[in-house]
């Protein structure tokens, strides 16, 4: 069952979100207050509010993307947007005290929220992308344990696998041609390689204060680095080089080709949580929290250990080795979450948030294969105490990045040479007007035996 649970925990570089319906409605300032089984991602320590519990959750997450690609030669392009459905995020997690009231352990899966991306194959962005899938989850176990009346510890350990698909088209043609837009010099081109096993960890400390009136809170989560391992194939079955109606005739002889083991360079950031949270009154909490999270680990995807083979014409064939990368260079962002909860009538409860977080993307770097931005956003959500043990949480949340300009690129087409193998970069293709809107919708239950 936890092996079906595949949950997406980055793509294209960044987060939406770090995950958790009570969170989702917070507006994302969940780690002093964390009092579920979400507690698992934001702080460990905070496990210690809970006895006996069992979590499951449903997540529905979309990324609007609005790209209108610009060209020097203004070539009039249609507008870009991603075409992929919302992806369904699941998560289950259970918990126990054993009787105890400084000792809880759990055990449970738990990811942020991140969407797929899809896109037109034959639209202006192909260059950059035409699908993006990095598919990762967190499976293990959580050990909280309060040591004094006020501080508590938490320490998680997890078994994490990641899944990477990227797929784009590049342009074939000499390099010493320059290249261009004209779909006769189009491949597609498809990266799939996973790495099914490696070892995390986070923790946590939260601090109380006897009254209740307030909470100090923190949270580490290191970087993990991926060696996944898979194919890399390309397609030249509508290339002019293999139809043979250009001026050079056929010069490849194969509509494919592919290298079934090539290796890829990926890593996941370090984050830090802090949370600070103070109840005016009984039934009202106000969180402030801020996040930082280390991308500029991730200087872009890195095909290495690549043989990929052309049949072709000439008198020997080609072989493009590696490695060969799609650059993002990421940049360390932060966020600052401001939530509240209040009790409305000790069987309902309502929350609000609202949060700022800073690109992982210089404006340079910004394309539809990674459109992060600075950005706003809300958070709306409410619990239901439905049965004494049963209790029904919804959340919903949208985060926005304006729409902007870039007028300097660093995003190029992949340009292979079909006579000497040679990949270079082509020309730019990440100018013009990009807006991301992020949404989610998240559906908890919580059973207390």
């Amino acid at each position: 069952m936890i092996l079906a649970l595949v949950l997406p925990v980055w793509s294209a570089g960044f987060l939406t979100s770090e995950g958790g319906v009570v969170a989702t409605g917070r507006g994302n300032a969940y780690v002093a207050g964390a009092d579920d089984l979400s507690a698992q991602s934001w702080n460990p320590a905070a496990l210690t509010r809970l006895d006996r519990a069992v979590q499951l959750q449903l997540a529905g997450v979309h990324q609007r993307v609005v790209f209108d690609r610009q060209d020097e030669a203004d070539l009039g392009f249609d507008e870009v947007r991603n075409l992929a459905p919302p992806m369904l995020i699941p998560g289950l997690a259970a918990a126990t005290s054993f009787g105890r009231q400084d000792l809880t352990l759990a055990f449970g899966f738990y990811s942020p929220y991140a969407p797929l991306w899809s896109y037109a194959p034959q639209g202006p962005q192909r260059f950059t992308s035409t699908r993006s899938t990095v598919l990762s989850g967190n499976v293990g176990p959580s050990l909280a344990w309060r040591f004094a009346d006020r501080l508590s510890v938490g320490l998680g350990v997890a078994w994490t696998f990641l899944t990477v698909e990227q797929s784009l088209v590049a342009h074939v043609s000499p390099l010493s041609f320059s290249a261009t837009d004209d779909p006769a010099y189009d491949v597609s081109t498809t990266i799939s390689a996973r790495d099914l096993f490696e070892l995390t960890w986070n923790a946590g400390l939260l601090y109380e204060d006897p009254s209740g009136r307030y909470a100090l809170g923190g949270g580490y989560t290191p970087a993990v680095r991926f060696e996944p391992r898979g194919s890399m194939s390309v397609d030249f079955s509508n290339n002019t080089y293999y139809l043979g109606d250009g001026n050079f005739g056929k010069v490849i002889a194969s509509p494919r080709a592919e290298d079934p083991d090539v290796g890829l360079e990926v890593a996941l950031p370090h984050q830090v949580r802090l949370g600070a949270l103070v109840r005016p009154q009984e039934r009202w909490e106000i969180e402030l929290d801020l996040v930082w999270q280390g991308w500029s680990i991730l200087d872009g995807l890195v095909v290495d250990d690549l043989a990929l083979e052309i049949d072709t014409e000439l008198p020997e064939d080609v072989t493009i080795t590696g490695p060969v990368g799609l650059p993002l260079e990421l940049q360390d962002s932060w966020s600052a979450r401001l939530g509240t909860e209040l009790d409305l009538s000790g069987r309902v409860q309502g929350r609000a948030g609202v949060f700022f977080e800073s690109s992982a993307a210089s404006r340079e770097n910004r394309s539809v294969l990674m459109p992060d931005g600075n950005k706003l956003g809300y958070g709306l959500g409410a619990s239901w105490q439905a049965r004494p043990k049963l209790a029904v949480d919804l959340g919903w949340s949208q985060s926005f990045v304006p729409r902007r300009e870039i007028e300097t690129t660093w995003v190029y087409q992949l340009q292979i040479d079909p006579q000497s193998g040679q990949v270079g970069a082509g020309k730019p293709v990440g100018r013009g007007e990009l807006a991301v809107t992020n949404s989610a919708l998240a559906l908890g239950l919580r059973f207390t035996p």
